[in-house]
């Protein structure tokens, strides 16, 4: 019996993570682990996925996020959903899974800022359910 080949991932290291990208079907997956608590390295970790997905020419984008780290402020919140409308992420379908249900606050609210902004995105906890609603649409 032949074994099917794993799909292949490109794995890029930031400063303080690290992102496994994975093509499947029209959309990327991002697989980000590591530590994530600032501004900072919140931007980078979004520039990094962003760039990928746009040079992908996908229009569908999962991001599992597994990282660790303190969460930001609204301020920083909104300075961030600015920064992802200066990647082109408005553009592209997105679902973002949060493993870490001490952010559950700060996951909603960037969702309902980047809807505010023209983004067509959503924040879930189960990867599955993200999934079916790239593919489907409303859940």
């Amino acid at each position: 019996m032949l074994m099917e080949p794993e799909p292949s991932t490109l794995v890029v290291d930031g400063s303080s993570f690290q992102i496994g990208f994975r093509r499947d079907g029209d959309c990327l997956r991002a697989s980000v682990t590591g530590v994530t608590g600032s501004l900072e390295a919140s931007k980078e970790y979004w520039t990094l996925i962003a760039k990928e997905t746009l040079n992908a020419c996908l229009a569908t984008l999962l991001v599992v996020d597994g990282t660790a780290g303190s969460s930001l402020t609204l301020a920083e919140l909104e300075q961030f959903i600015q920064h992802l409308s200066e990647l082109g992420l408005d553009k592209v379908r997105t679902a973002y899974v949060g493993s870490d249900t001490a952010h559950s606050w700060q996951n909603e609210t960037a969702e309902i800022l980047a809807r505010e902004r023209g983004f067509v995105a959503r924040v879930f906890d189960i990867e599955s359910e993200a999934s079916r609603w790239l593919r489907h649409g409303q859940l």
